[in-house]
């Protein structure tokens, strides 16, 4: 199944570096694009969504990183960060650019969560009843945090200093596409 624009909204707080060798394989080489969407949730980021802070700014960034270092090169990568309610952020998104495809990682349920039964989270149950194109949902395991392990200025092992005009070390040592 090959695909002509799929989305992938990304939570940059927890970012799940298993889903990108899938998003490159499903987007169609030479003219696919995988549209990257980070939403900044209005209800918990009232003050930076108001005046486009610096999360959004930081959002930007990361999300651009993403795109040259784990989409495939064959592969158009569009970034976008919107505010609002993440679930119709994501339809209005998937409208706007025409996604054939939401290609939507959810995070792996806790053993407490899988004996209570406890299903996905309210915006993954709200994007897979409601979305305007086919949703794929994946379940992720691994969790990435871009804004923690980003941050400017910081140190990381052996003495390295993250230039922030480089925005620091990759999710992994090659792209996934490579091996």
């Amino acid at each position: 199944m090959e695909v002509n624009r799929l989305l992938l909204p990304i939570d940059l707080e927890k970012c799940p570096p298993e889903v990108f060798p899938l998003a490159n394989g499903l987007a169609r080489p030479f003219g696919g694009e995988i549209v990257l969407l980070y939403v900044l949730d209005r209800r918990s980021n009232a003050g930076a969504a108001r005046v486009g802070g610096i999360d959004h700014d930081r959002a930007e960034l990361h999300l651009g990183r993403i795109g040259r270092d784990y989409v495939r090169p064959t592969v158009g990568a569009r970034t976008r960060v919107r505010i609002g309610i993440p679930h119709e952020e994501i339809f209005a998104e998937a409208t706007a650019t025409g996604a054939d495809l939401i290609l939507l990682p959810v995070h792996a349920r806790s053993i407490w969560r899988r004996l209570v039964g406890s299903g996905p989270g309210e915006t993954a149950g709200k994007v897979a009843a409601g979305a305007p194109c086919g949703v794929f949902v994946v379940d992720v395991r691994l969790r990435f945090n871009c804004f923690r392990r980003w941050a400017g200025g910081r140190e990381f092992p052996g003495g390295a200093r993250l230039d922030p005009a480089r925005a620091g070390p990759p999710l992994r040592a090659t792209p996934p596409w490579t091996g």
